[in-house]
Formats: C-alpha cells, sequence, structure tokens
C-alpha cells in the first residue's frame, strides 16, 4: 500500500470516528521519542491495562524488561479500553504513533489493513509453534504476520455463593436455570445477574456467546442475534437485570459483583486477582448453554508500528513481552490465560478450579475472526444490543436492522 493511499484510508476512517476523548498532545505518548543524550533511548508504549492487576502487571513485565536492556526506557500511557483504538487511527493520520501497542485481538486485522503495522513476518515466522492456533491466526492478515500474542482469555460466570445458598438456586447451566436463578436471587438490594453491554467492544464481546449458543452466527443475525437479544432483554424485563448495563463497562460489571449489588456476573478470568484481593465468596462456572455450549474468544496482541520511531527497541519489546519470561511475568500477575503453549498448566493460577473453567472453555471459545471490515460489523451489534437494552426497540425490529448493515459487511 503507497503512503498516499494508506493515508486516504486513514483520512476516511478517521472522518467516520467519533472523536476522540483524550488528546494526543496530553497523553504524552507517539512522536515524541527521541534518544537522550547519552544514547539512552525511550520507548513508547500503549495499551489499555491501566487499572487493577492488568495495571501491575504490565509494570512488572516492563521493569523485567527494562532490567534485561539497561539502554532502554519504557514510557507508557494507558487509554480507556474505549479510546485505544481511536487513538491509534488519530495518530497514523499524522505519523504520531507509539513504537508499541498492547491492544485487542480484534483489532490487529484493522490496523494491519490500514496500514499501520510493522509486518513482522521475516522476524518471527519461525516462532508459530510457540502459540495456540486461534490466538496466532488474529496476528496475521493477507498471509502475514503483524504482531505476536501476550494473552488469550474467554468469559465465564461468576457466582456469589453466600447469595445463591440464601435463595436456595444450584448454578445454572442452561439459558432456562440462569434466567430462574437470576430471579431467585434478585433482591431489593441486589441484581440477580450483571455484564457489561456498553456501546464500545466490551459490549460486543460479552453479547455474541450468547448469539452462538443459539447455534447461529453474524450471518443469520435477523433470527438469531433477535433470539440472543430477546433473553438478555428478558433479563431486564424481569427486574434481575438493569437496563443500566448498557452503560457499563467490565470494570463496572466487576464493581457491582464486589460491593454485593449482583449476585452473578458474566467476566473474565482477568477478575480472578481482583477478586482474590476484596474476600468475598465466590465461584465461577462455563456460562449457562443455549442450543449449544460457546464463549468469545478474547486476549492481547503486542504490535509494532511501521512509523515507529525506534523499531529496534520496539522489535526487542515485541519478543520479550511475548515470550516465555515476560508472558509468565504478565499472565501470573494479572490472571490470565497464556497464548503460549509451554505455558499451558505451568503458571500460578493453573492449579485454581476457577481458572481452570476459563481455560476448558477454550475448546468452545469463538474467535471474532470476521475480517477488516469487524469495526462495522461490531458497531451495528452495539447498536442492536443498547436499542434492546433500553427498551427503545424490539429485539426482532433491532436485529434486523443490524442484520442489514452486518450482511454487506462480511467476507
Amino acid at each position: 500500500m503507497s503512503i498516499q493511499s494508506r493515508s486516504r484510508k486513514l483520512i476516511a476512517v478517521t472522518a467516520a470516528a467519533t472523536a476522540l476523548s483524550l488528546g494526543l498532545a496530553a497523553c504524552g505518548g507517539g512522536g515524541g521519542n527521541t534518544d537522550s543524550a547519552d544514547g539512552d533511548i525511550t520507548l513508547e508504549v500503549w495499551d489499555y491495562l491501566g487499572q487493577g492487576v492488568s495495571n501491575t502487571a504490565m509494570d512488572s513485565a516492563v521493569a523485567a524488561f527494562e532490567e534485561a536492556n539497561p539502554g532502554i526506557t519504557v514510557n507508557r500511557t494507558s487509554f480507556a479500553f474505549a479510546d485505544l483504538s481511536k487513538s491509534i487511527v488519530q495518530g497514523g493520520v499524522g505519523g504520531q504513533v507509539p513504537d508499541v501497542a498492547i491492544v485487542d485481538v480484534v483489532d490487529t486485522q484493522n490496523f494491519a489493513a490500514l496500514g499501520l503495522l510493522q509486518d513482522v513476518t521475516d522476524t518471527v515466522a519461525d516462532r508459530q509453534a510457540e502459540f495456540f492456533e486461534g490466538p496466532w491466526q488474529s496476528t496475521q492478515f493477507d498471509g502475514k504476520t503483524y504482531g505476536l500474542p501476550l494473552n488469550s482469555n474467554n468469559l465465564a460466570l461468576y457466582y456469589n455463593t453466600a447469595m445463591f445458598t440464601e435463595a436456595g438456586v444450584d448454578v445454572p447451566t442452561n439459558w432456562d436455570e440462569l434466567r430462574a436463578a437470576a430471579e431467585a436471587t434478585t433482591t431489593d438490594a441486589h441484581n440477580g445477574i450483571v455484564m457489561s453491554a456498553v456501546k464500545n467492544e466490551q459490549g460486543t464481546f460479552q453479547f455474541l456467546p450468547f448469539l452462538w449458543q443459539t447455534g447461529g452466527d453474524l450471518d443469520t443475525f435477523a433470527t438469531d442475534g433477535a433470539e440472543a437479544l430477546g433473553f438478555l432483554k428478558s433479563l431486564v424485563d424481569d427486574g434481575s437485570m438493569s437496563s443500566s448495563v448498557a452503560n457499563y463497562t467490565q470494570e463496572d460489571a466487576r464493581t457491582q459483583f464486589v460491593t454485593g449489588k449482583s449476585a452473578m456476573m458474566i467476566n473474565g478470568p482477568w477478575e480472578l486477582q481482583n477478586l482474590a484481593d476484596a474476600g468475598i465468596d465466590f465461584g465461577v462456572a462455563p456460562l449457562p448453554a443455549g442450543v449449544e455450549a460457546a464463549t468469545g474468544l478474547g486476549g492481547e496482541n503486542v504490535v509494532t508500528f511501521a512509523q515507529a520511531p525506534q523499531p529496534e527497541a520496539a522489535q526487542a519489546f515485541l519478543e520479550f513481552l511475548t515470550g516465555t519470561e515476560g508472558a509468565t511475568i504478565y499472565c501470573d500477575e494479572s490472571g490470565q490465560l497464556s497464548s503460549r503453549v509451554d505455558l499451558q498448566g505451568q503458571l500460578a493460577l493453573s492449579d485454581d478450579p476457577n481458572m481452570q473453567v476459563f481455560e476448558d472453555q477454550l475448546d468452545i471459545a469463538h474467535a471474532r475472526a470476521y475480517g477488516a471490515n469487524y469495526p462495522e460489523i461490531s458497531a451495528a451489534v452495539q447498536e442492536a444490543l443498547q436499542l434492546v437494552i433500553t427498551g427503545a426497540e424490539s429485539p426482532e425490529a433491532a436485529a434486523e436492522a443490524a442484520a442489514e448493515k452486518i450482511n454487506g459487511l462480511l467476507d
């Protein structure tokens, strides 16, 4: 792709995006990497891992990298989840990109399609066998490699054991049982269940398992999407789930669960460490099944940028963080699943029964691998979810409108 065509594509995408809530000049990263007088290098790294154990885990991994590479200092900037991808696209227009970013697995193909990422095929091609197939595929675009996987995750059901005992309910295994358990554990003091239905990728990530559990997919959204949306709306109509979930991030869902305002939540393995520190009695179970069992495959990839001011240091950080040492540090402290084959069963939480739920679900985890148009597809899903959860449209009408957009975007 030429510089001119890449710029035109970036400008078009940026014009369609919502305005940045974080100004690039204020974020402290991008375009400002310069060597100090003594020759030391400052490496700019962007991520959205600025809260909880994800933040402290990344700090530890960065510290280990700096110790192993005394000539390199990492300047890390953390954005809100919804702001990182917009900031990267906006920065690409003006050449203000970091050296490295830690991004959602679904963003890698889009950034590669826009010409933003460094093609690292020649330098990492022999490392494919180090990673599980799903995470590795998330780094591929047009037969080339644009980054390496850092960690993987999926979604499961967290439940407050005391609230379940008080309500006299068992852990649900299917939709009917989930709806009954949510209703039984709803009181004046707390809801039965909480999830993220926010209008960003977290909302899509949390919704899609319900779509896949119908036995359908995005190409059957008009019907199967309506069924999945209808089930979630039934939880709101029952009073078991607040319509406020339309504004909740996954972190907000955790807050509701930790503070006793919800008996159940849908969330990922990164919360295990956060909840252990909170001192509440909880359990984790597979997501209750619909027609079939399914969950979503998530995680982060480490990518370097085609316009990176410090390309060699960026490559060194990429390889360290996704290697055995860096991945172990990050996954052990954050409670994430590793994308590396050699770390399966070798992490600090590998013997934890709750972590084993997530490991076992990797066999039924679906990747959000829908090509370069995925951001627009996800936006259509988010809009439908918002309309239904808030009661603005029926599940059928919202699904039909979304399907008209989605069908023209699927590869």
